[in-house]
């Protein structure tokens, strides 16, 4: 069915929504000290100018209603409510976050656990969770992925279908793509680049910081597989080997 002329209006008034909360959440990871500038190791081991650790934000009531706010907006403009069973926290940032949006729309919340627990049901899906549920993970961020798709494969086995993921940025390392890999549809409320830009443009972050930050972004793009430059380090490698 070809999109309506309605359709188009509200998609495009939807992404002017989107760039007005990332303003408001990017000032608010500011003012709660979650998005740090400086030399960081990331989980993966990666070395980062930036860290944004939103677990911060569970202490100032006004960031976190405005991260479950954006949140619930992407469901339901993204995906619909009506096509949602239950949501599902993602250890351990996504949790506090899926409570809330689980209590704004009315939807039943589940939680994923790394470890499964050694007695009662060993199960490693909390909550009341049914065979067939359709189910949206919640998360903070995007790296590499890995914990979503972890827990989207363990709550396949106990039966639900898992298809989406609603987090609020992408620290643009090419965790989006391993996801689908997986069959999961990322909905990202911005990218990082563009809070670091608009973070530059009302001067809450250096020329020097803006820099080195969005030098450190491009190379990690660069590196990514299926980028230019990794497909320029491919066919050298070939024609190493075609020459040796």
């Amino acid at each position: 069915m070809a999109i309506t002329r309605f359709e188009e209006i509200e998609k495009r008034i939807w992404e002017e929504e989107k760039k007005y909360l990332m303003k408001h959440i990017s000032l608010s990871l500011i003012r709660s000290n979650a998005l740090k500038i400086g030399d960081y190791i990331l989980r993966s081991g990666k070395k980062s100018p930036y860290y944004v650790d939103l677990r911060q934000s569970i202490s100032d009531p006004i960031a976190m209603d405005w991260i479950a706010n954006s949140l619930a907006r992407i469901i339901i403009n993204e995906i619909g409510k009506g096509k949602v069973d239950k949501i599902m926290g993602v250890p351990t940032a996504g949790v506090p976050f899926a409570t809330i949006v689980s209590q704004k729309l009315a939807i039943p919340m589940l939680y994923y656990r790394r470890e499964r627990k050694e007695h009662g049901v060993r199960k490693k899906i909390e909550g009341d969770m049914e065979r067939n549920d359709r189910i949206v993970m919640i998360d903070d961020l995007i790296t590499t992925g890995q914990s979503v798709i972890d827990a989207a494969e363990a709550a396949r086995d106990q039966g639900g279908i898992v298809s989406e993921l609603v987090v609020l940025l992408d620290r643009e390392q090419g965790g989006q793509e391993h996801i689908r890999k997986h069959s999961i549809e990322p909905h990202v409320l911005f990218n990082i680049s563009e809070a670091f830009d608009w973070l530059k443009e009302v001067g809450l972050l250096g020329p020097d910081d803006y820099k080195v930050i969005m030098g450190y972004i491009e190379e990690e793009k660069a590196g990514l597989p299926g980028s230019q430059n990794e497909q320029d380090k491919q066919e050298k490698k070939e024609e190493a080997g075609a020459s040796s």
